[in-house]
């Protein structure tokens, strides 16, 4: 039985080989082939629209990534409006003897309601201060020299002392700092405060910090932290802007569709405090809208690049004259000319 099996794999393996010898020759037999190509005629011309960029809010791609906004979770709406919420990542600074923070429904602005209350407890409060830090996305990279205009909205039941701050995360060197001082007729009601830092040193691991010395109850809402050097000062980080002209795109198309089953435009639109923002379904992460529509048709402007869109509203808005009423919307941000928004998209990766 063995000897009959190694027979006929013996025979089988020189059937193979037979066919593999023939094989060789019949190729060896073929004429070979030449291609010509002839330069001097043109093909089918390729459109410049053919290549352009694609974004979507992936993996902090424009909140944390390409929008220069340091502060995470700037509006303490990440956590819901089931208060008191979560308000990661921003953390207690100081003993929790000293200092009780919670949300609460109070803020002045409508679509965002939630606010952070600090009911600071302390007689002697430490001097370097109680309150509370953000450590935006993976750590602020503050670099020395460099200004950031800081705005937040604040309401106290007594005078304010304030100072706000860039610290080190870990070692807490302070690397700018500002103090906020206001009596108790001028932050009774809520109060628009704004203010820049000038960094004396840097670190890539840094925190904003909002701390006070002084016993009281401060309602916080809308902490922002902006560098002043962002791209032609529309609030873009320069350095990756730099990298889009690079490929030359000729169209820039947004917002994709990763960030919820679609993009309310009209949300992401006027003042960047009261836009109520969002909690992107797809990659499980908190976006304020910093970037949004009309920072997107700006952006494919300074980049030299046509704007690709969707939704009839929202053509009013990038095309329309400043007088029609998305247009006049788009006219009171600080852009009276229309976009040259030529291209409409249907779908996405169809």
């Amino acid at each position: 039985m063995i000897f009959s099996k190694s027979c006929s794999f013996l025979g089988l393996y020189l059937v193979i080989v037979a066919c593999l010898v023939l094989q060789c020759c019949a190729y060896a037999n073929q004429t070979s082939t030449t291609l010509v190509v002839d330069a001097s005629k043109s093909g089918r011309q390729i459109p410049d629209t053919l290549f352009g960029i694609f974004f979507e809010e992936i993996n902090h791609a424009g909140a944390g990534g390409l929008w220069a906004e340091l502060v995470n979770n700037r509006g303490f709406e990440a956590g819901g409006t089931q208060v008191p919420s979560n308000i990661a990542p921003w953390t207690i600074v100081g003993q929790e003897s000293a200092i009780l923070l919670q949300t609460e429904l109070s803020s002045c602005f409508e679509r965002n309601k939630v606010a952070l209350r600090m009911d600071v407890l302390c007689d002697n409060c430490p001097s370097d201060g109680v309150g509370v830090s953000n450590p935006g996305f993976w750590g602020m990279n503050i670099v020395q020299g460099n200004k950031y205009k800081i705005v937040f909205f604040v309401r106290s039941e007594g005078p304010l002392y304030m100072t706000v701050s860039f610290r080190k995360t870990e070692g807490g060197g302070i690397l700018a700092s500002s103090n906020i001082d206001a009596s108790e007729s001028e932050v009774s009601k809520w109060k628009r405060i704004e203010t820049t830092l000038v960094a004396d040193t840097s670190s890539s691991n840094s925190s904003l910090y909002l701390t006070t010395t002084k016993k009281g109850v401060i309602l916080l809402d809308q902490v922002s932290a902006m560098p002043l050097d962002t791209y032609k000062g529309h609030g873009f980080r320069g350095d990756l802007v730099n990298m889009l002209l690079e490929l030359k795109p000729t169209f820039f198309r947004f917002p994709g569709q990763t960030l919820r089953n679609a993009f309310r435009w009209k949300d992401s639109v006027g003042p960047w405090e009261e836009r109520p923002g969002h909690f992107g379904d797809v990659w499980s992460y908190w976006t304020d809208e910093g970037f949004g529509y009309f920072e997107g048709l700006q952006l494919a402007e300074d980049i030299g690049a046509r704007p690709l869109w969707e939704a009839l509203d929202g053509i009013e808005f990038a095309r329309g004259e400043a007088t029609s009423k998305w247009g006049s919307l788009r006219a009171s941000m600080g852009h009276p000319k229309p976009f040259d928004l030529k291209y409409v998209a249907i779908g996405n990766e169809d």
